[in-house]
């Protein structure tokens, strides 16, 4: 019987591994290094399967778009496409709600006062105010007539001297308890504090079956803003930590992970700036891709220039040498950043418009999905419905009808 297997049966069977797989068997042979390395096989075997896609399973996800109202930016408009064809299923308004912090950059400028996207997990989304100084923290299901829910508020801790500053929020799902989770990171500032030795931090979790949050005994990190990247993935969640110098560590780039079942946080640096591009002149994104850590680097340059993305897994969380670049996209024109991978390969972008359009790297053609919002409030992910039961919140009623 022969051993020899048809190429095309090798690049099948390839196409179903995981990216850690696919870069250590690039050793086999000088075809098979031919084979992996070449731009086609990843983007249309490897990018197919990124965040934007799951597995195989009787029900599609849906893709959701978050757009804030170009004319009323106290509106945002959740749209949700169809995952075969991104066709418009179905799109649901929501009102903001009132705070004494609300305030607005005009259009061109981009948004100052948002709900941003924790996550999406199994029909909930969660989500938290964005550059306001409460930073309320909601869980919402947008199919369920409840409307939008408020965790409970910060505590104070019998100090109400103390100024508490929710700086970063984080959620996603705990298989070992079977339990919905959401981490919240805590800078706790004395009234009379000048310098920063006065400000101490905290981690607490919420957990949605009980319907209270929990004090964490955890050394906290400190470094995350609320506009910092982040992805949800496979019981972690993740932020990116950027343009932040620790002698002691000697590291200036980091991705913090909270572990939503051990409850604690892991960490894994970064290349150095001249393997990875210096952080001054490109900004980053995360993703994920077949269960592992993807990081989009993007240059920050005006839109005039040719935008060119390059995509780095991360093979093993904690080993900063196992970093790889597997492929480089563009150049484009009239992108102002990276917002997720569809399939084969094709890629949701913001043009400078605040414009949601799709990209194929084959053809090289841009294609406008005419939906549209304040520049810089476009989130995409996926969404599952579910008929999720939302425990412990304060219902806020935010939406009505287009």
């Amino acid at each position: 019987m022969s051993s020899y297997l048809p190429e095309d049966v090798v690049v099948r069977i390839l196409s179903c591994l995981p990216p850690k797989s696919l870069i250590r068997f690039r050793s086999v042979s000088k075809a098979w290094l031919f084979l992996i390395g070449n731009p086609d096989f990843v983007s249309k075997n490897l990018l197919s399967q990124s965040i934007l896609t799951q597995n195989p399973t009787s029900r599609l996800p849906l893709i959701l778009v978050k757009a804030t109202h170009k004319s009323n930016p106290g509106k945002q408009i959740y749209s949700f496409l169809s995952h075969g064809n991104l066709d418009i299923v179905s799109q649901v308004p929501l009102n903001l709600p009132e705070s004494p912090d609300r305030r607005f950059l005009n259009s061109t400028q981009g948004v100052y006062y948002d709900l941003k996207i924790v996550a999406s997990c199994n029909g909930l989304l969660c989500l938290y105010h964005y550059y306001v100084g409460t930073r309320d923290i909601y869980i919402w299901n947008p199919f369920a007539p409840s409307g939008l829910n408020a965790l409970p508020s910060v505590s104070h801790h019998g100090q109400p001297e103390l100024t508490v500053l929710t700086y970063s929020v984080g959620f996603g799902f705990d298989p070992r308890s079977n339990d919905f989770k959401v981490v919240r990171l805590l800078a706790f500032l004395s009234t009379t504090a000048s310098f920063l030795m006065d400000t101490h931090y905290e981690a607490e979790v919420y957990s949605m079956s009980d319907g209270s949050w929990r004090l964490l005994d955890l050394l906290v990190p400190v470094n995350i803003y609320s506009d910092s990247p982040t992805v949800s993935l496979g019981g972690l969640f993740l932020w990116y930590l950027g343009f932040h110098y620790d002698e002691a560590t000697d590291e200036d780039e980091t991705i913090f992970a909270f572990d939503f079942s051990d409850e604690v946080f892991r960490k894994t640096r970064f290349p150095d700036a001249s393997v990875f591009r210096d952080y001054g002149q490109c900004a980053r994104t995360l993703t994920g891709l077949k269960g592992s850590i993807v990081m989009l680097v993007f240059p920050r340059a005006p839109l005039n220039t040719k935008f060119c993305l390059d995509l780095w897994v991360l093979l093993e969380f904690g080993v900063k040498e196992s970093w790889t670049r597997l492929i480089s996209i563009g150049p484009l024109l009239d992108v102002e950043r990276p917002l997720g991978f569809w399939n084969n390969g094709q890629l949701f972008l913001e043009n400078g418009e605040g414009q949601l359009v799709l990209y194929d790297p084959y053809t090289e053609t841009k294609k406008n999905l005419q939906i549209e919002g304040v520049k810089g409030s476009l989130e995409v992910d996926l969404y599952m419905q579910s008929p999720v039961a939302i425990n412990g919140a304060v219902e806020i009623k935010g939406q009505d009808n287009l």
